[in-house]
C-alpha cells in the first residue's frame, strides 16, 4: 500500500520547507519506485519518447522530479485546490501515474529490501600443519644446499678482483634470499601450531626467538658489508647450526606425535561396548590423563547409607576435578577456558565449594556441559541426594568431554594429509 498522507502540525504548515518535502515514508517509498535506491537492480520508469503527445493533443505532465515543485496542487478534504503549503499534503508518486511501466510487473518489495546488500567476506582456511612443515623441510633443505656449495670454496686462496668481487655478491645475495625465506617458514610454523605447549616443552619459546634473531644479525652484517670478500666460514657455520637445529627439532616433534598416537591406540576405554559399565569405561579415561601420584578409588554405584564413596569423597574439595578439567584441556585442540585461579588449600569449607563452581562454570563454558551440583550439601557431606548428583554430573562430564577429544582424534586422524613434494631443479624433459 502507498503511504497516505501526513497531517503537519500549525507550525510545519507555515514552512515551506517542510510542506515541499513529504514525510520520510513518502520519499523512500518514492525512491524505491523509480529505482533511485539502487540503480543497480531497481526498475527505472521509462522515459517519455520525445515529442509525444496525449490523445488531446498536449504534452502529458510532468512528473515531480521533471516540474517545478512549487506549481503543484492537491485537492484539500472540502473540495478546494490547496498548495503545498496548508492541508494535508500527498505523496509525490500520485503525479507519476504517467509513467510507464512494463507489463506483468511483479510485486515491488520494500523500500529496504533493495537497498540491502549481503556482501560476504571470504575467510580462507586455517594454515594446514602438514604443508607448513613441508614447506619448512624444503627450504631448509635449500639453504642447506647452498651453504654446502659455499663450503666447497673455502679450501683455497682466490685472488679478488673485479669480476670475484661480483660472484661474492652473486653468492652472497643468493644465500640472503634461501636464508630469508627459511626463516619465514620457521616463523609460520612457530606461529601457526595447533599445540604450542608440545612445541615448547622441546625447545622454549625464548630459545627460538633467540637462534632466529642470531640467524638474522648474521644475514644483517654480510648485508652490510655489501657482501665484500664473500661469505665468511664462520657465518656459514652460524647459519649451518640452526639449520640443523631446526631439522632435529621437526623430528622430534614427529617422533613424539608417533608416541602419542600409539598411545592413544593402546586406550581401550575408546571403542567397545561399555553398557552396564559406564563409571569402569569413564574411570579409566580419567586415570588416563590424572597426574596425580595418588590412583583414584574404584567408581561404584553410589547407594544410600553408604555416600559418600571412596571415589566422590577424592573428588570432595573440586582441586582434582579442576586439574583434570584443565589437562584435558591441552589435550584437546581448542585450548580455552582453562581454570587458572583456584584454591591449593581447601582447608576452608568455601574454599572447596570455590573449586567445585569453578569446575561447574568451566565446564558449561569449555564443553557445553549443564551440570546440577549441590556445592554446599558435598561440601557438607551430610546430604546423600548432593552426592548422587555429583555421581551423574561425573558421569555427564565425562561421557561429554571424552566424546570431543575422541571426535577430535578421529578426524585429525582421517584428515587427508599433503604428501611432500619437491621439485627436482635438475629433471629436464624431452
Amino acid at each position: 500500500m502507498r503511504p497516505e498522507g501526513t497531517q503537519f502540525s500549525k507550525s510545519a504548515k507555515n514552512r515551506e520547507s517542510v510542506q515541499n518535502l513529504g514525510t520520510i515514508a513518502h520519499l523512500q517509498y518514492y525512491f524505491a519506485r523509480t529505482g533511485l535506491l539502487d540503480t543497480a537492480t531497481g526498475r527505472v520508469a521509462k522515459g517519455r519518447k520525445a515529442g509525444s503527445r496525449t490523445s488531446s493533443g498536449n504534452e502529458p505532465p510532468l512528473s515531480p522530479m521533471e516540474g517545478d515543485m512549487s506549481v503543484l496542487s492537491f485537492p484539500s478534504p472540502d473540495g478546494t485546490m490547496d498548495h503545498l503549503g496548508e492541508g494535508f499534503v500527498d505523496s509525490p508518486l500520485d503525479e507519476t501515474a504517467s509513467l510507464s511501466w512494463e507489463d506483468n510487473e511483479p510485486m515491488m518489495l520494500p523500500p529496504t529490501v533493495s537497498t540491502y546488500k549481503n556482501n560476504p567476506v571470504y575467510l580462507p582456511p586455517p594454515p594446514d600443519m602438514t604443508v607448513l612443515r613441508r614447506e619448512l623441510r624444503e627450504s631448509l633443505g635449500e639453504a642447506m644446499k647452498h651453504l654446502r656449495e659455499l663450503e666447497k670454496g673455502f679450501g683455497a686462496e682466490q685472488k679478488v678482483d673485479v669480476d670475484q668481487s661480483s660472484w661474492f655478491e652473486i653468492q652472497g645475495l643468493n644465500l640472503l634470499d634461501v636464508t630469508t625465506l627459511a626463516i619465514r617458514a620457521a616463523k609460520n610454523y612457530y606461529t601457526a601450531h595447533e599445540e604450542p605447549q608440545r612445541l615448547y616443552s622441546l625447545k622454549s619459546e625464548r630459545t627460538i626467538r633467540k637462534e632466529l634473531y642470531e640467524v638474522l644479525e648474521v644475514l644483517k652484517r654480510l648485508a652490510i658489508r655489501n657482501f665484500a670478500n664473500g661469505v665468511q666460514p664462520y657465518e656459514t657455520i652460524s647459519i649451518k647450526q640452526w639449520v640443523v637445529d631446526i631439522g632435529k627439532l621437526l623430528d622430534t616433534e614427529e617422533e613424539k606425535e608417533k608416541q602419542e598416537q600409539e598411545e592413544r591406540e593402546n586406550w581401550s576405554w575408546r571403542e567397545g561396548d561399555w553398557t552396564g559399565k559406564e563409571r569402569e569405561r569413564e574411570l579409566l579415561f580419567l586415570k588416563s590423563f590424572d597426574s596425580s601420584s595418588e590412583t583414584l578409588p574404584d567408581w561404584t554405584e553410589p547407594k544410600d547409607g553408604e555416600l559418600p564413596t571412596p571415589f566422590l569423597a577424592e573428588l570432595q574439595n573440586g582441586l582434582r576435578l579442576v586439574h583434570l578439567h584443565n589437562a584435558l584441556v591441552r589435550k584437546s585442540r581448542r585450548h580455552f577456558e582453562e581454570i587458572k585461579s583456584y584454591h591449593t588449600d581447601t582447608a576452608k569449607p568455601y574454599r572447596c565449594a570455590d573449586n567445585l563452581r569453578y569446575w561447574v562454570k568451566a565446564a558449561e563454558l569449555r564443553w557445553d556441559i549443564k551440570l546440577d551440583v549441590d556445592v554446599m550439601g558435598i561440601v557438607h557431606g551430610d546430604d546423600d541426594a548432593a552426592w548422587k548428583k555429583l555421581d551423574i554430573a561425573l558421569l555427564k562430564w565425562c561421557q561429554g568431554v571424552r566424546e570431543e577429544i575422541t571426535s577430535e582424534w578421529q578426524k585429525q586422524k582421517n584428515q587427508a594429509r599433503t604428501p611432500t613434494l619437491q621439485i627436482d631443479p635438475n629433471y629436464e624433459t624431452v
